[in-house]
């Protein structure tokens, strides 16, 4: 009796113990969310939904590098990102004459590759958003009311509309740059 007893002590403490040490290692399992909060640029244009927790806020990268003009990649778990913006200003010189970067090849198919990848995470996010949809939809009862259950396939239809505009805008955008990779190069 006394060693069941031991066992079944120990055994509480040890899983009492994991418990503890996860949440020490992230403190925002558990944290209160303390607001919703709308991010947008100065002239009004909604990037997005940002939250705070701890003080902190917690925006979507990518919506929020997008509307700076930065360009983002993930690289296994890290998120990079590049300022596009340096690049189309520089300026090089190469036997004596100046040539502007954004009308270099290079400029031009890194300008591809981004709006490639940009094309392929708003794909994946609506992916993710109509597996969202289909989830509301199987537990209407999450949802206290039928109006909330509305609202949150409503939001969801709203973000994916903005990343079916993205994939519209890098498409254009796609054929523009390819359309100059093909013009011959002015000496």
């Amino acid at each position: 009796m006394k060693k069941k007893i031991f066992v079944i002590m120990t055994s509480a403490l040890m899983l009492g113990g994991s418990i503890g040490f996860a949440a020490a290692s992230s403190p925002l399992i558990g944290a209160k969310v303390q607001g919703l909060f709308t991010v947008q640029k100065a002239n009004g244009t909604k990037i997005g939904d940002a939250v705070i927790i701890n003080g902190s806020a917690y925006a979507p990268v990518r919506a929020v590098a997008e509307a700076v003009g930065t360009n983002l990649t993930v690289e296994g778990k890290k998120i990079i990102m590049s300022d596009n913006q340096t690049i189309a200003s520089d300026s090089t010189i190469s036997n004596g004459t100046s040539t502007d970067k954004s009308d270099s090849r290079e400029f031009i198919e890194y300008k591809i590759r981004a709006a490639e990848s940009e094309i392929e995470s708003a794909q994946g996010a609506i992916k993710g958003l109509e597996d969202s949809k289909e989830k509301v939809k199987m537990y209407p009862a999450d949802y206290p009311t039928e109006q909330q259950q509305l609202d949150a396939l409503a939001k969801i239809d709203e973000m994916i509309k903005a990343k079916q505009e993205i994939i519209t805008f890098n498409e254009e955008e796609l054929v523009r740059l390819k359309t100059l990779l093909d013009e011959p190069s002015t000496p």
